[in-house]
């Protein structure tokens, strides 16, 4: 499956309420599925002090990412791994890179149509740890149990919401 969705950017207002249901810590690791220009993953790094890892189909969007990272000097912290968010090298339990697999996250942020989110819904719960959590703006999973929603933005912790 090719994962592609029209890009709407998110503002940095808009990624930092994200975060901050989330509650991301200095040091997590974030990973944004679907991560357009990198702007969540650029508030995750510079407020937050977290480790980031993006993942793009589109490589436009992916050249404009890495050029605001190295702008921003957060190359040490904000990683864009181009590619389709399907593709098994991201996937542990497909046979994965371990050094770029969804399952170092802590915090996993999405901005994707309701239906790529269903389709992402397996590969998640079977990668992720227990406590890592799921933060999705404006679509909530139906069958996930969110612990906490604030102004469209849903927030999943394994173990609890699935």
């Amino acid at each position: 499956m090719v994962a592609t969705c029209d890009y709407v950017p998110t503002s940095e207002a808009r990624a930092r309420e994200m975060l901050s249901l989330a509650g991301v810590k200095e040091g997590e690791v974030v990973y944004d599925l679907g991560c357009g220009t990198g702007e969540i993953l650029i508030v995750a790094a510079e407020e937050f002090g977290a480790r980031c890892f993006g993942i793009e189909v589109n490589s436009r969007l992916v050249a404009w990412a890495r050029e605001e990272v190295e702008r921003r000097g957060l190359e040490d912290r904000v990683r864009i791994l181009h590619g389709n968010i399907f593709d098994p090298r991201f996937w542990l339990h497909l046979g994965g890179d371990p050094d770029i697999a969804v399952a170092n996250a802590d915090v996993v942020t999405c901005y994707l149509t309701l239906w790529v989110q269903e389709e992402l819904r397996p590969l998640i719960e079977r990668e992720l740890a227990q406590g890592a959590r799921v933060v999705s703006r404006e679509f909530r999973l139906a069958s996930w149990k969110p612990v906490k929603v604030k102004r469209g933005i849903y927030l999943f912790e394994k173990g609890r919401s699935f």
